[in-house]
């Protein structure tokens, strides 16, 4: 069953006495934010999610505390059909809903009918959150959404403040009939992903354009101009800064960097000040981002890539020797171009988790005999020890974590502490 959006007018009707059923804490707080924004407006706020309150870490010892009913269940337990309003987490996929259900308003959805300053969105299958980190540094505007701070949180503090948006294919879905207007958007790297949740390829690509459509300009990246719609009102390319002007590193976060800049420059920004915030612009964890050095190596948390395209961006963006650890759990994944890349590249791969026999044999078919890890301490260790006494040991698994971790960042920890504890 495909549940109706959550419409503007659902996400404006006054909250004061209303039942509102808020639909999974999610993994970033943005549950939890949303029922502090309805309680805020007067509404009676009940928390349904598919866990108990004890199991759902921080956020739900906070609404213990903060008083919140917490029930154990799905869209078939009673409370959801006496809601007036039904507040899902992104998460919730289409096919969840059942054929009857009151109105629905995304947290999303109730954040931006409630926002009052200037605000652009970012989305992309990969490199969203570090071009919205880039926006945010050029701009000097708060960056919320996805993997930052809920949205609900951010405009609850000020209503009034200029945002950049960081904004999923799940949140953009649920956005789909509220159609919030944006001063410009981003589209950064636009393949395949989340086809666990989206029916099929062309559901995915259609949530993620749709912001295109709200926006009053946009920047995108030249790999998606094919599945553009017609109309939109193009930004002009900016120049992509020199890697020595960019802490991030990588071509394809020059290329973001681009996206970023000619964004800021539509919206007033001066060249002068536009350069030396970009030079202080730091990688995000698990994004890149060098966690250890020492003695001739260093160690760098790529965790978030979960695809293979981002593990072959993440190969072309260092010089010299590199090992690459590779492998986790599967997302339906072809592994043929990396490994390709991998053997074009001169990499020393070490493969971990549940598809490390996959991604061995894919290789193998490029003549690349990889070594195999029992877990993160043994990769770290094989990998720094194929180099030549210097080099780069890359986490950059192509794969989801949840066969040995409990998500990307738990990743990348593990692998910052291996490198610290192994090479001191």
């Amino acid at each position: 069953m495909v549940p109706a959006a959550a419409s503007e007018a659902a996400a404006l009707i006054p909250l004061a006495g209303v039942s509102v059923l808020v639909w999974g804490l999610g993994r970033h707080g943005g549950g939890l934010a949303a029922a502090r924004m309805c309680r805020a407006e007067g509404a009676r706020v009940t928390i349904l999610d598919a866990k108990p309150a004890e199991q759902c870490g921080v956020d739900g010892a906070s609404a213990q505390h903060e008083g919140f009913t917490c029930l154990v269940g799905d869209a078939t337990h009673p409370a959801f059909g006496q809601a007036d309003l039904v507040v899902p987490s992104p998460a919730i996929p289409p096919r969840a809903w059942p054929a009857q259900h009151p109105p629905i308003a995304s947290p999303e959805a109730l954040a931006l009918a409630r926002h009052r300053g200037r605000r652009i969105g970012v989305t992309g299958t990969k490199g969203k959150s570090t071009t919205a980190m880039l926006a945010g540094a050029l701009l000097g505007w708060k960056v919320a959404g996805n993997s930052w701070r809920p949205l609900c949180e951010a405009v609850m503090e000020d209503p009034q403040a200029d945002l950049v948006c960081e904004l999923s294919s799940f949140q953009l879905w649920y956005l789909r009939e509220a159609a919030p207007r944006f001063d410009a958007a981003i589209l950064t790297l636009l393949t395949s992903d989340h086809l666990d949740w989206h029916p099929d390829l062309a559901h995915y690509h259609a949530a993620k354009l749709d912001l295109l459509r709200w926006a009053t300009v946009v920047a995108c990246a030249p790999q998606a101009a094919d599945l553009l719609p017609h109309g939109l009102h193009l930004l002009p390319p900016a120049h992509e800064p020199a890697a020595s002007d960019l802490l991030v590193p990588g071509p394809h976060n020059r290329a973001n960097a681009a996206l970023a800049l000619a964004v800021a420059q539509y919206l007033g920004v001066d060249h002068p000040a536009l350069a030396e915030r970009l030079r202080r612009a730091e990688p995000l964890p698990h994004r890149l981002r060098t966690v250890h050095q020492r003695s001739g190596l260093t160690f760098v948390d790529d965790s978030i890539a979960t695809m293979p395209d981002a593990a072959m961006a993440a190969l072309t963006s260092f010089d010299g020797p590199l090992a690459i650890i590779l492998g986790g759990s599967d997302k339906g994944a072809d592994f043929s171009n990396l490994a390709e890349a991998v053997a074009a590249r001169g990499a020393r791969p070490v493969l971990i988790g549940q598809m490390a026999p996959r991604l061995q044999a894919a290789l193998l078919r490029h003549g690349v005999t990889p070594h195999l890890a029992a877990n993160m301490e043994a990769a770290v260790r094989l990998a720094a020890n194929s180099l030549p006494g210097h080099g780069t040991v890359l986490l950059s698994p192509a794969c989801a974590s949840f066969d040995m971790f409990r998500g990307f960042d738990h990743r990348g920890d593990v692998f910052a502490t291996a490198a610290r504890s192994l090479f001191p």
